[in-house]
């Protein structure tokens, strides 16, 4: 070799030898539908039943990992039978012993959750002395330590993982509580597995937790995402591109792609992973759900995108599948054929037959309004409002909305009170409007010329009188970097009139630089 090709040689060893270490990350996909002792939906009274949209979870957020370069081998991507405790537990002690200090490992979970008795040490839950937990494949409801992990048992899991970062998430729940007085019967499947009592002798095998779950911080590298802010709250699956899902894991999959990444530096913070998770879950479940992502609001990076992530893209003409919809007695009048598909759980709309009535809720149990003719609107709604959510940009902070009121059904004659703040300084010009329940647009703001002017943080307050008709309004706030005249004029064409089934409005929305939010208001009669 010549000393030319020498000096080369020596020059690029010192490149790369200088290079920084990057942390490794680790994935593994947990998703259930199919579990050995349920039964298929809808399970005779008394009986658990299987899930819809866990499994598709999972294959989401597998891609999601795979598309941002993490580390997720076939082997841990657990589903259905495969979705053992036995299989979790090798696939995790193997991500241990493989992982270096340092290194980032992200494990989901989708399916059902639930709540056992204490019957032995540590006896952390003083509140209502049940400890939740989560149910794989084989959970046996004839000995109900079979098949389950128990929050403390979780704990010690995760405390065998202390040199790593480590993300934690739960769609699941354990409980059956609502914000609302809602119709469950007409929600999406809920993922809670029950109430139950443990025999006092553990199985053979079983982790042995010495130490409680009690929500600290004690576990510092331990970033917990759970589907609810509450022990006590429902979660439900809802629909997304015509699929079943859970609301967390179809938005984390998005954060994983790059849409959290708010600052655009390659790497997600919690408080970045806070912001997007909860601003989306909430709006999407129309604030029946909303995230609980333990420690919150710090700089710690919770992941980082890595090489083959993309950027995140700017919101493109949103064409929906088919509505999904449920149909309870006859068909209303007006249904148009091409316009919906007919489903048995997690429908986005359902129409249910009282006389020569029919009445309309949400895919959150919420009702919508009391028809004889025209079915054919609330699917236009429905469409609608999915375009309006698809407007809102990824990478972007959402819209800040404060609430003078608890997320309940209010009645005619109440005063309600919203404040509209924008998500960044310089997007400061707002337009705000209301589509109702009965389908129709509200133009609100601004009314005047002189009122289409920047805000200061502090906002844009409103506040009204609750008035018939009643039922599920969504306002709509979009904040801009520059008056949006084209969607000013074409929401005051609009005014009064159905929301529209062409394209004009999911088009004039991605027009410009801006941030759509919503926050949804449900009324009754007194």
């Amino acid at each position: 070799m010549n000393k030319a090709a020498t000096r080369l040689s020596v020059a690029a060893a010192c490149c790369l030898w200088t290079l920084p270490v990057v942390a490794a990350q680790f994935g593994m996909v947990v998703g259930v539908d199919d579990y050995r002792h349920f039964q298929p939906f809808p399970a005779p009274a008394g009986e658990l039943s299987d899930l819809e949209g866990a499994v598709n979870d999972a294959q989401l957020i597998a891609k999601s990992m795979r598309g941002a370069g993490i580390d997720l081998p076939d082997d841990r991507l657990l589903i259905d039978e495969t979705a053992t405790i036995a299989n979790f537990l090798a696939q995790w002690r193997n991500i241990l012993a493989t992982a270096k200090p340092g290194d980032t490992i992200i494990v989901s979970f989708s399916g059902h959750g639930g709540q056992e008795k204490e019957v032995s040490e540590p006896f952390d839950e003083t509140t209502d002395g049940l400890d939740e937990t989560i149910m794989f494949h084989e959970f046996d409801p004839k000995n109900s330590r079979i098949g389950r992990l128990s929050d403390d048992q979780l704990r010690a899991l995760l405390a065998e993982a202390a040199a790593f970062n480590v993300i934690w998430v739960m769609d699941s729940c354990h409980s059956a509580g609502l914000t609302r007085n809602v119709s469950t019967s007409h929600m999406g499947l809920t993922r809670s597995g029950g109430v139950w009592d443990i025999p006092l002798d553990p199985i053979a095998d079983e982790i042995q937790a010495t130490t409680g779950d009690d929500d600290s911080d004690a576990l510092p590298n331990v970033t917990q995402i759970l589907a609810t802010a509450s022990e006590d709250r429902l979660v439900t699956e809802t629909r997304f591109d015509g699929k079943a899902h859970g609301a967390l894991s179809w938005f984390f999959a998005k954060a994983l792609t790059g849409a959290a990444d708010l600052d655009k530096n390659g790497s997600v913070t919690r408080a970045e992973l806070s912001d997007f998770l909860e601003d989306r879950v909430f709006d999407h479940m129309n604030q029946t759900q909303q995230p609980r992502i333990l420690p919150r609001g710090d700089s710690k990076e919770a992941f980082a995108l890595g090489a083959l992530a993309l950027p995140a893209a700017p919101p493109t003409q949103h064409r929906p599948h088919l509505l999904p919809i449920r149909i309870m007695g006859k068909s209303p009048p007006g249904l148009i054929a091409g316009s919906y598909t007919q489903v048995t759980t997690n429908a986005v709309l359902t129409f249910e037959q009282h006389g020569d009535q029919w009445r309309v809720l949400n895919h959150t149990g919420d009702p919508i309004s009391t028809l004889q003719k025209g079915a054919d609107r609330f699917v236009d709604r429905a469409i609608a409002l999915q375009n309006i959510r698809t407007s809102k940009r990824s990478g972007v902070p959402p819209v800040i909305i404060t609430t003078a009121q608890q997320s309940t059904s209010h009645p005619i004659g109440k005063i309600v009170g919203y404040t509209f703040a924008p998500p960044q300084p310089e997007m400061n010009f707002l337009t705000l409007f209301n589509i109702a329940s009965n389908g129709a647009v509200q133009y609100l703001h601004p009314i005047r010329e002189a009122d289409n002017t920047g805000l200061g943080p502090q906002g844009f307050p409103v506040s009204f009188r609750v008035t018939a008709p009643v039922g599920a309004d969504q306002l709509v706030a979009v904040f801009c970097t520059r008056p949006p005249l084209q969607l000013q004029a074409l929401l005051k064409e609009l005014n009064a009139k159905t929301v529209p089934t062409d394209d004009r409005l999911a088009t004039a929305l991605q027009q410009g630089t801006c941030q759509t939010g919503l926050s949804g208001l449900f009324t009754r009669e007194e």
